[in-house]
């Protein structure tokens, strides 16, 4: 029988149905699922023709619907069968072709392909019989896009997936000639690009129609060879258990193509050398994750022992199905090591060289595949250090908690922890001169607590996080005396949901006793995981690295994570070093002066520019309104922001106080307001409209920014150049503070002028940050971005924070305000506050500023005959006043938090009772030098343009509505002069 007749594209269901009407159809049947999708529109196609439906399509083809079906059949008198919708549908139509000659027409919805092939198969009582017919193929097959499209995200990945194991099976069970297996590697291919274009872009029309060509192919290539060990393991499964047939090849592929490394390595290295990914099944497993699909049996609801006796009982035993049960990530950079201790170990690097090894310990319900992974993201991919991690045979150590587990579970936890002692073993009979450092998330953690009481050796490093001591405190073993002067990181979520506190403070105690250099690190919030902040400490521990950057602002600097990852003598080679991709930043026009361009290259694991589109996101305080508003005129004052009760992060908690001008138009300020107390940890900030200067008040920040990494703690400020993102991770339990936003040119050091070449601040204070990268999977993950003042967020299904070198200009930086070096009179009056400016943004005329950075840190006043407070004035400038930190006076207007606006050309000065106070005092103690404050920070914010307050600022309930009332009544000191002229 020839192969069946195929369209693709817009006009393929009018090709399709116009061949059934030249074939004189009048009285079709109708075939789909319950959903019925698109049957109306097929339905709709066949006008003129009495069509009868059959709905009633279910997957695996049981024996009761064929015999419904052929009831429908004959009861209509059909003379056609048209069937819509995925495998169960084309597979009961073949049922019906077995014992009829009838026309059909198949048009599939999903790319399982089984319209293209004479295979067959019913279910009966939980056992499939499948065969080969040539009378069972489909006459006519239509692939319509339209019918493609709607095909959701997981959906469309799990069918093609089943596609691609199509050619596999083919490659695996039979010798092909050269020309066959070229044919069939290039087909895996082609759906593998489908996979992951579709799985980014599932709207993108011309995906759609190669997916659909890609698995006719496939389909026609699995018809002409046997069916391999996958395709009977999948068949067997889904008739016994009702799998999704689909859901069960996407599980069981990437663990199928890994088992070749061991029985078909030649195979194997063809294969993963056909699919476009530098490691395609890692990289097939995440993108499965990505989509919501099951990336194991277990997750499809089928307990490990069913699956074992369904197999062995039809097939025999199948260890290579294993992997797939647990839902373990196959990777070519680890290697599954056969040993005598339970599952294979997963091996990340090469032992016999390396200087560093890591024993992981995963958690309950996990991998030994997922703590590599979670371990490769720590080091960094760092040379010289390999990972070792065993896995639990059921994916959990133990089924009790870690508080009963030695009560509930003995037998269990000591099976566990001799499991890690015969990994320490097999790691020092491999690797006997490298240092051993242990890692251990969650359960694991609990587990590497419980080794360390074990006389198995000491450890260079500990990491454990989510995890505490087992067992009750009075029933504990000691720690050993390895562990003296041994640095250990703990960590936990501040109300992680499966540690108890007390717990986890107990153990911190323990390892203190035990001698241990403990640093732990509670982060807020009650996410189970591994923190942000918590991978960036580990890997300085197990490194022996830091972040504390490199100086110099407006330096270019040239650095790099990994040795050899940064180019040497070009920017943008073909092939970038280690497969990276080079990416320029651009912050200032191509053609800017060299003394004011700015620009750096990055070199990073995967390009920025592979997002899916954006869509707006609506923020009830972060706005643009100000722009609609005068000018302020009066004075303004607001209270410290509250700390939210809902989990907040930076972008959600930022509050925006005022501005002037428009980002669209690159001319203007904002200034923003920001109270968190939740990390950013899977969500990052670009701030497309301008620069953003950050002055924490209360809570230190760490900034994991796309260049690397800054810590800044209140007393010190970071810019964020325009397009760089950035996530905002909590040092403790919240974060307050302000920030300085510039659409206009960007920050840059004033010139010192007649001060001379010292002074003020200094470049080479200001910090800039190293490369910090993670190639690291986070389905999920939020980016969010705000260009002319609106914001807009999309999904990542991979952390954004990839570039492992850069070179360049154009930079993040932290400085220290406590550097900061006034100048000031020394003989009387005061000098201008212009003269403690840290940065400024100029505007286009000269001597005007569109956003400058002032501070007034404690210094020495020196004058004589001179009113010391702050002078009366009237200013050109807009003044946006803030505290960062004060001596705490309950009853004063100024707090901590709080800030002011002093409007352009607005009278101002120093509250009366100051003036008072400064007037009374005689004059050699008005002359003594003094430090204003030791502790005081106070800074402003000033524009040469006005600012109009946003609608939260004017009327929000930080506002205090009697703020220009509380400067208090000036009294007159005036004294006319005596009629003989001289003062009274």
């Amino acid at each position: 029988m020839p192969d069946p007749i195929t369209y693709f594209g817009f006009d393929a269901l009018t090709q399709a149905l116009d061949w059934l009407r030249d074939k004189g159809v009048a009285r079709p049947l109708l075939i789909s699922g319950p959903a019925q999708r698109f049957v109306d529109e097929v339905e709709a196609g066949l006008e003129g023709m009495t069509v009868r439906r059959f709905s009633q399509a279910e997957v695996h083809v049981p024996r009761a619907k064929v015999e419904a079906v052929r009831k429908a059949l004959g009861e209509h008198d059909a003379d056609a069968i048209v069937t819509v919708g995925g495998g169960s549908a084309t597979g009961l139509a073949k049922a019906l072709r077995l014992e009829t000659t009838l026309p059909f027409v198949a048009i599939p919805t999903t790319y399982a392909g089984s319209e293209m092939t004479r295979i067959y198969g019913i279910t009966d009582e939980g056992n499939k019989q499948t065969g080969r017919d040539d009378r069972v193929r489909a006459d006519v097959v239509a692939y319509v896009p339209e019918f493609l499209d709607t095909l959701s995200r997981r959906l469309t990945v799990q069918s093609l997936v089943n596609a691609m194991a199509h050619p596999m099976s083919a490659l695996s069970s039979d010798p092909l000639d050269e020309t066959l297996r070229e044919r069939a590697l290039a087909v895996m291919a082609q759906l593998y690009r489908a996979v992951l274009m579709l799985a980014d872009r599932p709207r993108h029309r011309q995906a759609r129609v190669e997916a659909a060509r890609g698995a006719s192919a496939a389909a026609q290539i699995l018809d002409a060879h046997r069916m391999g060990r996958h395709h009977r393991v999948v068949h067997v499964l889904g008739a016994r258990f009702g799998l999704p047939h689909a859901a069960v090849h996407a599980a069981l592929l990437p663990a199928s193509i890994a088992a070749m490394r061991r029985h078909s390595p030649e195979l194997y290295r063809a294969i993963l050398d056909a699919l476009p990914e530098a490691d395609p099944l890692a990289t097939l497993f995440d993108t499965l994750v990505a989509v919501g699909g099951a990336s194991s049996l277990s997750a499809l609801g089928v307990a490990p022992a069913d699956v074992h006796e369904a197999i062995e009982d039809t097939l025999g035993p199948q260890s290579w199905v294993q992997p797939a049960l647990l839902g373990r990530r196959p990777s070519r950079h680890v290697r599954w090591c056969p040993w005598d201790h339970g599952p294979p170990l997963s091996v990340h690097g090469d032992l016999e060289s390396a200087d560093d090894v890591v024993l992981a310990v995963h958690g309950r319900a996990s991998t030994a595949d997922a703590i590599v992974q979670r371990s490769r993201e720590i080091v960094g991919d760092a040379p010289g250090v390999a990972i070792v991690a065993p896995q639990a045979p059921g994916g959990s150590w133990s089924e009790a908690t870690y508080r009963t587990a030695w009560a509930d579970d003995a037998e269990g936890m000591n099976a566990a922890l001799g499991t890690l002692e015969a990994t320490r073993a097999w790691i020092e009979q491999r690797a006997p001169h490298a240092r051993v450092h242990l890692l251990g998330f969650s359960q694991g953690a609990c587990l590497a607590f419980e080794l360390l009481t074990r006389e198995c050796g000491s450890f260079a490093t500990v990491i454990a996080l989510a995890g505490a001591r087992v067992g009750p405190s009075d029933a504990r073993p000691a720690f050993g005396g390895a562990l003296d002067e041994v640095p250990v990181l703990v960590g936990v979520a501040q109300a992680d949901p499966w540690i108890d506190a007390t717990d986890f403070e107990e153990t911190v105690a323990e390892l203190v006793d035990a001698g241990a250099t403990v640093e732990t690190m509670i982060e807020p919030g009650d996410i189970h995981e591994i923190g942000g902040r918590q991978r960036i400490r580990a890997r300085e521990l197990l490194l022996g690295t830091t972040n504390e950057g490199v100086s110099g602002f407006g330096n270019t600097h040239a650095v790099e994570a990994l040795p050899g990852a940064l180019p040497r003598t070009q920017n943008s080679p073909r092939r970038g070093p280690m497969g990276l991709y080079a990416e320029q930043w651009n912050g200032t026009g191509f053609v800017a002066a060299r003394s004011h361009n700015l620009r750096t290259w990055v070199y990073r694991i995967r390009p920025s520019a592979g997002h899916r589109p954006f869509v707006p996101l609506l923020h009830p305080t972060l706005c643009e309104d100000y722009a609609l508003r005068p000018p302020a005129i009066n004075l303004v004052g607001h209270r410290p922001l509250a700390i939210p009760e809902a989990p907040t992060d930076f972008v959600d908690g930022m509050h925006t106080y005022g501005g002037q001008g428009r980002a669209a138009e690159r001319r203007g300020f904002a200034i923003h307001l920001y109270a968190a107390n939740r990390s950013m940890e899977h969500r990052a900030y670009q701030n497309s409209d301008g620069d953003l200067l950050l002055l924490p008040q209360e809570g230190a920040l760490t900034l994991r920014t796309e260049l690397g990494v800054l810590d800044v703690a209140p007393g010190e400020l970071a810019i964020i150049p325009r397009g760089i993102a950035f996530s905002v991770l909590l040092q403790g339990d919240c974060a307050r503070g302000y920030v300085g936003e510039i659409y206009g040119r960007h920050f840059e050091l004033p010139d010192r002028g007649v001060v001379g070449a010292n002074g003020l601040a200094d470049p080479r204070h200001f910090r800039t940050p190293t490369p910090w990268f993670e190639n690291r999977p986070d389905p999920g993950f939020r980016f969010t971005t705000k260009m002319g003042g609106q914001l807009y967020q999309t999904t990542l299904d991979r952390s954004p924070f990839d570039v492992v070198a850069w070179h360049g200009n154009y930079t993040p930086y932290a400085y220290d305000l406590a550097l900061f070096s006034p100048v000031s009179n020394v003989a009387y009056d005061h000098i201008d506050p212009s003269a403690y400016t840290v940065l400024t943004a100029p505007l286009d005329e000269r001597g005007a500023n569109g956003l400058d950075l002032v501070v007034f840190p404690p210094r020495w006043d020196t004058t004589a005959h001179t009113f010391r407070p702050p002078f009366f004035h009237r200013n050109a400038a807009t003044e946006v006043n803030g505290i960062l930190r004060t001596p705490a006076r309950p009853d004063s207007m100024f707090q901590p938090g709080a800030c002011f606006l002093t409007p352009t050309m607005t009278a101002h000065g120093v509250v009366d009772r100051a003036v008072e106070q400064a007037l009374a005092q005689s004059d050699e103690s008005a002359d003594t030098p003094s430090r204003p404050s030791e502790t005081s920070l106070w800074f402003q914010f000033e524009s040469a343009l006005q600012l109009s307050l946003s609608s939260w600022a004017e009327s929000g309930p930080a506002r205090i509505d009697d703020w220009p009332d509380l400067w208090g009544r000036y009294r007159s000191h005036y004294e006319p002069p005596s009629s003989d002229g001289n003062p009274t």
